[in-house]
């Protein structure tokens, strides 16, 4: 009955579709990109710094620091991965490139990573997407430019998709962009597109492959929480088994390792609203709180602090007029504004 409803839905829809407009083919270095508000001196990483905080920097993940070692074990496993690095003189100096691109990735300098991952080809895939698709979410107000740019980001992972298997970062930024793109574009659009059952299925792999992914974890709940938030109860449950228990289950066990990561607790905040709305608005404002209080590491954790700031005081205010706003809240999503940054 799922794949019947499904089918359709996407065939009764599929014609408003097709009325997307075009996007500009590189708006990686076609858009002004907006700078950082910020200070950015306490997110210098440069020389051994970069290495000593390596961990903390990437504590959601675990995620390998990129030395000279690590590049030479990855493109040993991938001779087609190799054939498509752009020529180095040494793996030192690619090394030495692709931490670089994560220093101006940690310091807010976003199109500068993103320019300097794509300089080394797939193998920069990782941070390119990283910093491109939080920089969308974040920064860009522009909501056209900000689709170009998660779009980019889908249309590359496309052509690369088999030579990063081993890159999680590159793997989950994809899916993160199409998750981020469904969000804000129709259902019907969503569904001609093929994204559901794209990020349904790369989603479990990368489960499968990362257990403890605390990114991986969030986005298991988030996704479920996201589905009933475009769909509704009955039909995200008829058409993709969307499920209240997996949205509580995958965020408990993310929160559980304690890692504090804003952005974590931010999004948890949010799907709780999604399947809960104001039945769960005490909860919701704990993991708020949470968030706004977390001690940013880098550029992009000042951007997630600083949004959970903006959302704490709006969710408190609701709260105050016992629930009214909020559901204008929940239906506004991710288009939340970024002017309050500047």
């Amino acid at each position: 009955m799922n794949t019947i409803l499904r089918i359709l839905t996407a065939g009764l829809l599929t014609v408003s579709a097709l009325c997307y407009a075009e996007t500009p083919a590189d708006p990686v270095n076609a858009f002004q990109w907006q700078a950082f508000p910020y200070e950015q001196a306490p997110y210098d990483y440069s020389g051994e710094r970069l290495n000593e905080y390596w961990f903390q920097l990437n504590r959601a993940t675990d995620y390998p620091f990129p030395d000279a070692r690590y590049l030479s074990s990855v493109l040993a496993a991938n001779a087609e991965l190799k054939l498509a690095t752009p020529e180095f003189e040494s793996i030192e100096q690619l090394a030495a490139k692709l931490q670089q691109a994560w220093r101006e990735f940690y310091k807010g300098n976003f199109q500068t990573a993103v320019q300097q991952g794509y300089a080394i080809g797939p193998l920069g895939h990782g941070v390119a997407f990283y910093a491109q698709a939080t920089y969308g979410l974040r920064l860009e107000n522009d909501k056209d430019k900000r689709h170009a740019l998660w779009e980019d980001i889908i249309t590359r992972h496309e052509k690369t998709a088999e030579l990063t298997r081993h890159d999680s970062m590159a793997r989950y930024f994809a899916f993160y962009a199409m998750a981020r793109l469904s969000e804000e574009i129709s259902s019907p659009t969503v569904l001609s597109r093929g994204y559901m059952d794209t990020m349904t299925s790369e989603l479990n792999s990368m489960a499968e492959a990362e257990p403890y992914n605390v990114f991986v974890l969030a986005a298991k709940g988030s996704m479920d929480a996201g589905i009933v938030r475009k769909m509704g109860h009955f039909m995200g449950r008829m058409a993709y088994g969307a499920n209240d228990d997996v949205v509580e289950n995958y965020y408990a066990a993310a929160l559980a390792q304690n890692r504090r990561i804003a952005n974590v607790h931010l999004e948890a905040a949010q799907s709780l609203l999604y399947i809960h709305k104001q039945k769960a608005l005490d909860r919701a404002l704990e993991q708020m709180r949470i968030a706004a209080n977390i001690t940013p590491l880098s550029a992009m954790e000042t951007l997630d602090s600083f949004h959970a700031k903006k959302l704490l005081k709006e969710l408190e205010a609701i709260q105050q007029d016992n629930g009214i706003g909020l559901r204008d809240y929940i239906k506004r999503g991710t288009e939340s504004g970024k002017n309050y940054y500047l």
